[in-house]
């Protein structure tokens, strides 16, 4: 199983070591420390933007962003052939952006299974409100975000939001949707 590295920890710890090593040579530890986080962080972000380009990679290469009615039409038939999960995604909140990492490793996991077919969509509420608004009237499933709807035979068939998405409970209802 491969490990992702977290790098925004490993740059954090450099950067400390190399301020505690500044600090010590320049007999001002606290300043060197507090020059060593900051440069780990920023750092570490940098990184981690990039080495996150495997996530964008993913979301271009399986998952599909609804922007209308049309598209939402569009995975309500496709929902007849197979099942379609769709993360409801408010691209400000952090509740929703631990959702969205779930939901995306999920697809990296499962997209590569022949045997159990499923279609991915994102809607992201903030930018397609009025979809999102359209969406929750068509399903009488009351709007929240994070919140991931999982249709079959043009039906919500599971709904969740918030902690309660995982990548294990996302793979459970992959094994059995109506369970």
């Amino acid at each position: 199983m491969e490990k992702k590295v977290n790098h925004q920890a490993v740059w954090l710890a450099i950067g400390v070591a190399m301020g505690v090593s500044i600090g010590t040579a320049t007999q001002q530890l606290g300043l060197g420390i507090a020059f060593g986080v900051a440069l780990g962080i920023v750092i570490g972000s940098v990184v981690s933007k990039r080495a996150g380009s495997d996530s964008e990679h993913m979301l271009s290469e399986h998952v599909r962003e609804l922007h209308k009615p049309d598209d939402w039409e569009d995975a309500l038939h496709r929902s007849q052939d197979h099942p379609v999960l769709i993360l409801k995604h408010s691209t400000t909140c952090p509740t929703s952006a631990r959702a969205y990492r779930e939901f995306i490793a999920f697809v990296g996991t499962h997209a590569s299974d022949p045997k159990q077919p499923m279609d991915y969509r994102i809607v992201k509420v903030i930018e397609n409100r009025s979809l999102s608004r359209h969406i929750a009237e068509e399903t009488e499933v009351h709007h929240e975000s994070p919140q991931i709807l999982l249709l079959d035979q043009g039906k919500v068939v599971k709904h969740t939001s918030h902690g309660k998405i995982t990548k294990k409970r996302l793979l459970q209802w992959a094994q059995n949707p109506f369970g």
